[in-house]
């Protein structure tokens, strides 16, 4: 078979034995689908310059995005990345995989891990990041159970924590993230419905929406600092709100207050279907890049303040 592609060092198919280039498993032309070699004809001399070479570079995942570089060990030990001894090319490792830990994937090209979207729910990034969550729980969250009872709260949680991890997914990609962020406004979200639906049984309803209001605007404007996921704060937001007006209870006055709340509970819930489908499409099946929605999570008060998160300063 007559290639193509050029040579790679450390790397031929007429020289490797494990897996070997035979037929039927004759290695493709195009040198980024070809195999690790994990044993080399016994000969010291091949006969060919990129197989008798001394070989220094290997693919080194650096970072959490899945950035792979070939370099020598010592520059990747340096960047405090990851070091592939047994490999010779990018395309035969799968930096995700080290980044993120847990089950590798079926296909490195197909997302098909869909349980990370709950399960980073109960992870944090240390002892401060859980502490802040369990201080959260013990106030707002108990407060809504004793309120509105465990199962419609826990309904709100885990949808709104998924569709914000789904949203971050898809928006902020290669970032490595955990915690209940989105499930934690979702529940501040429930705190508005609450307010809207005994809106007419409160002395001073104005006073108790600014000071929510105050509260998670200032809770936005932190998520504009670098390594705090906005994407989730926001959708969790808007899927806590649709699903509040949905799941939790509720006070009427009047036959036409009871009809117009029950218009908007199926408004709601069609409303967080549609959210939901509609990122679940973009992931999977029709991915979208709206670039200017990385200015949401870190905003670029500097020409290096998100230097660190990897953020592109110019909005496309």
């Amino acid at each position: 078979m007559r290639r193509s592609s050029g040579a790679v060092c450390h790397q031929d198919p007429r020289t490797c034995e494990v897996p070997a280039s035979a037929k039927p498993h004759v290695w493709p032309d195009d040198i980024t689908k070809w195999p690790v070699c994990t044993e080399q004809t016994r000969n010291n001399h091949t006969g060919h310059k990129h197989m008798d070479c001394d070989i220094k570079g290997r693919p080194c995942c650096i970072g959490t995005k899945g950035r792979c570089e070939i370099t020598t060990r010592e520059y990747c030990t340096f960047m405090h990345g990851y070091f592939h001894e047994e490999a010779t090319l990018c395309s035969q490792v799968h930096c995700l995989d080290q980044v993120c830990g847990l089950l590798p994937f079926l296909n490195p090209d197909v997302p098909d891990q869909f349980y990370r979207l709950w399960l980073s729910l109960f992870l944090h990034a240390g002892l401060l990041h859980c502490l802040v969550s369990v201080v959260f729980q013990m106030t707002v969250l108990r407060d809504l159970e004793k309120l509105a009872g465990w199962l419609r709260i826990s309904i709100i949680y885990i949808l709104s924590g998924i569709t914000g991890n789904l949203a971050s997914a898809l928006f902020l990609p290669y970032r490595a993230e955990v915690g209940p962020a989105g499930s934690q406004f979702g529940l501040l979200a429930c705190l508005f419905v609450e307010l809207f639906q005994g809106w007419q049984m409160l002395e001073k309803p104005w006073k108790a929406f600014l000071k929510l209001l105050g509260i998670v605007l200032f809770l936005f404007l932190c998520g504009m600092l670098p390594w705090i996921d906005n994407i989730a704060h926001i959708f969790g937001f808007l899927s806590g709100l649709l699903l509040s007006f949905s799941f939790l209870p509720y006070v009427t006055f009047g036959s036409f207050d009871q009809i117009r709340k029950r218009v908007l509970i199926i408004f709601s819930l069609l409303g967080f279907l549609g959210l939901f489908s509609s990122l679940i499409v973009w992931f999977y099946f029709y991915p979208i890049h709206w670039h200017w929605l990385e200015h949401l999570t870190c905003l670029p008060f500097t020409s290096k303040f998100c230097e660190k998160y990897d953020i592109d300063h110019l909005v496309h």
